[in-house]
């Protein structure tokens, strides 16, 4: 049963006495694991996720339809009306397959399977079908490459975004194994691709409300939030599964996709296509569709169907055709208009453009003032450790990628020795006309350039210079031989700069050689620690010199200074002595008195017949007698 049917099945059920947890199971688990999704899932994507898929639908249905029952046994939900709402009762059941006897024998038997596998199944699936591949193959062209890879991070923020875009949009389990596989070509993880798969045939916006009538909003309420905590934690569990073990789902979907049909393929192609085209026919498929237009329109009191909607869309179509005559060219962009492959105008300044509608003439961009580059020896794609690989490559063309980057990696130097060097080319654009029109795959061409002229730089240098001295000069040397190059060929283009990322030898003897790197950098860390501590001691042995010359020429200005005035002391007291002799004399013998008492210590043994008399000198008091 699809999406669609499995809900009047489901509300048969429960009119039959079905528990709402059985019934909420059956809802959950029927459109996964039909013979149809396993199939196109088979077809699609993996085996891996071919037996993920149902085992996942399975333990989803089987956990939310116990969480409902023991919902309902702690009695946390209300009673509702068991008879099924009136979008299924009025008989939105799809047709079956009309009652035939029985067929014997093999023949019969496989008759019977033909007539039902390319009739009753191929008529239920028919319009899904082509509403899945056409959906797919919108996101495969519209949708740029490594569009979630570059857009939304790994982990936890893509499992969030597939379970917000599949909860409410309704599409059945075989339509959305396209879109799945659309979203794993532009680098969506697994995990998250199961995610999708899980909620949106099962957490539509119809079976929400089906589910809220049927069974009650509060079980409603945990039948969204059961598919949504399941689905996440089994799509990280899966994400880990794929990381873990270094499988890659891209590479399967684009083998698929991208690997080139085989003669089988295209003959099933071509029996598929009238296939359905036949069930369209026996089915009226397009009929079906405008009454579900129709019918969507009723309650708004619009006919998408009729005259003036018809009308509508002729001149939507008609207005989406001129619009092709309108171009824009952004800042920073140079344009041209192209007439059948000619160009006939060339467009400098950003604006709108006018010509002719397509296909008569279209406009070519080019953003000539942005700085592009080109990584050499390594993939960005890759990424780090942990980050999801290049969604474009198959496990055959990676291993011959990781091969092509390790040759374009080598380098030999002036002493024969092998290096891997990992480095990236910065360019901008010269002259436009010649890099859009003149040259056929600039990047291949910047990269092949760019590995001559490293090669040609390395074989002048030892492997020293590379891994440890000479980096800068190597970078400078190239990016000249490089743009000398590039402006032989006239390829319009304008070499920014060249940058080694990482310098190292080989893995066999890479140890080796970065024992001598280290070596070579113990010794430049040695000599800088001498030439400090050189520049430290001569600087102090400076300054102590200077500090002793300032010490001395102080000391000489002290003596001067002192014998100065110690001579013109003495020439002062010459001239006194001169003019009072005798004064002069009693007053330097006085005061070589008083110089001498002021040492001298004298100690009198007093008795009772003893009598001292205190006395002063010149009304100055001796030293050590009181004055009486």
């Amino acid at each position: 049963l699809c999406s669609c049917s499995v809900l009047p099945t489901a509300a048969t059920l429960r009119r039959c006495g079905a528990s709402k947890g059985a019934t909420t199971s059956f809802l959950i688990s029927t459109p996964e694991t039909g013979l149809d999704s396993i199939g196109i899932t088979w077809a699609l994507l993996d085996p891996l996720m071919t037996l993920i898929r149902p085992v996942a639908a399975l333990l989803t249905a089987f956990f939310t339809g116990a969480a409902v029952n023991k919902f309902i046994q702690l009695g946390l939900d209300r009673e509702t009306r068991e008879e099924a709402p009136p979008e299924i009762a009025e008989g939105a059941v799809p047709p079956t397959a009309e009652a035939r006897p029985g067929r014997r024998g093999l023949r019969g038997v496989l008759g019977e399977a033909a007539d039902y596998g390319f009739g009753v199944l191929l008529d239920d699936l028919a319009s899904w079908f082509v509403i899945g591949f056409l959906l797919s193959g919108l996101v495969v062209v519209l949708v740029p490459d490594g569009f979630f890879t570059r857009t939304v991070p790994a982990g936890g923020a893509s499992l969030f975004l597939m379970l917000l875009v599949g909860t409410p949009i309704y599409v059945c389990a075989t339509a959305a194994t396209p879109l799945a596989a659309a979203f794993i070509l532009k680098g969506l993880d697994p995990g998250a691709a199961l995610v999708f798969l899980l909620a949106g045939p099962a957490t539509n916006l119809t079976t929400i409300l089906v589910v809220g009538r049927l069974l009650g909003r509060r079980v409603a309420v945990l039948y969204v939030a059961g598919v949504a905590v399941s689905a996440l934690a089994l799509g990280a569990f899966v994400s880990a599964i794929y990381a873990g073990h270094g499988m890659n789902l891209a590479a399967s979907v684009a083998g698929e996709v991208g690997g080139g049909p085989s003669l089988i393929a295209i003959a099933a192609s071509v029996v598929l296509f009238f296939l359905v085209l036949r069930s369209a026919a026996r089915t009226h498929m397009l009929a079906g569709w405008a009454e579900r237009l129709r019918q969507a329109g009723r309650p708004l009191g619009i006919d998408p169907t009729g005259r003036a909607a018809r009308l509508a869309a002729v001149l939507l179509l008609a207005g989406v055709y001129v619009s092709s005559a309108f171009s824009v060219v952004g800042p920073g962009e140079t344009g041209w208009v192209v007439r059948f492959g000619r160009v006939v105008r060339t467009v400098t300044s950003p604006g709108l453009v006018v010509h002719l509608p397509w296909p008569f003439e279209g406009m070519d961009r080019v953003r000539d003032r942005e700085v592009r580059g080109v990584d050499l020896g390594f993939s960005r794609a890759a990424g780090p450790p942990g980050t999801r690989p290049d969604p474009s490559l198959r496990e055959e063309d990676g291993f011959r990628a990781r091969r092509d980057l390790v040759a374009q990696a080598e380098v030999m130097t002036g002493e024969e020795y092998i290096l891997r060097v990992r480095y990236a080319v910065h360019y901008a654009i010269r002259d436009a006309f010649r890099y859009r029109y003149r040259t056929a795959g600039p990047d291949g061409i910047v990269s092949a350039f760019a590995e001559a002229a490293l090669r040609l730089s390395a074989s002048r240098r030892n492997s020293n210079e590379l891994l440890v001295d000479r980096r800068e000069e190597v970078e400078r040397e190239t990016a000249e031989i490089l743009q000398r190059d590039l402006d032989r060929v006239g390829c319009g283009v304008r070499v920014v700069g060249v940058t080694l990322r990482d310098v190292h030898a080989p893995p066999d003897v890479h140890f080796a050689y970065r024992d001598v790197a280290s070596a070579l950098e113990d010794k430049q860390r040695e000599i800088r620690r001498a030439e400090a501590y050189r520049a430290e001691t001569l600087a102090l042995a400076r300054g102590r010199a200077a500090a002793e010359e300032e010490k001395a020429k102080a000391y000489r200005s002290e003596k001067v200074d002192t014998a100065a005035g110690e001579a013109k002391a003495f020439l002062a007291r010459y001239r006194a002595f001169r003019e009072s002799e005798e004064i002069t004399r009693w007053r330097l013998y006085l005061t070589a008195l008083e110089r001498a008492l002021a040492e001298a210590r004298l100690i009198l043994l007093l008795g009772a017949d003893v009598e001292v008399d205190l006395w002063k000198v010149r009304g100055a008091t001796l030293p050590g007698i009181e004055e009486k």
